[in-house]
């Protein structure tokens, strides 16, 4: 029985952390920007919490669209 083909666990743990830092990145930029805008314009604590739900969207639709198969084509049962 031949070997399965080896990965390099360097790119896997890559993947991983980018996973991860996909959905945190854009919340945190996008919610400082929020609370930077409300000490400007006064607003406190809307475009904080906008740009923190901003950032959540954002940051949970990059984190899908790296996890799931492309063309939503999975590999699972009934598929060849």
């Amino acid at each position: 029985m031949p070997d399965p083909p080896k990965r390099a666990p360097l790119g896997a743990g890559l993947r991983y952390a980018q996973a991860g830092s996909m959905i945190v990145a854009p919340m945190l930029g996008l919610g400082g920007l929020g609370y930077y805008l409300d000490g400007r314009c006064g607003t406190k604590p809307w475009l904080l919490l906008a740009g923190l739900i901003a950032g959540m969207i954002g940051g949970f639709i990059s984190f899908f669209r790296l996890v799931l198969p492309p063309g939503g084509r999975g590999t699972g049962a009934g598929t060849s």
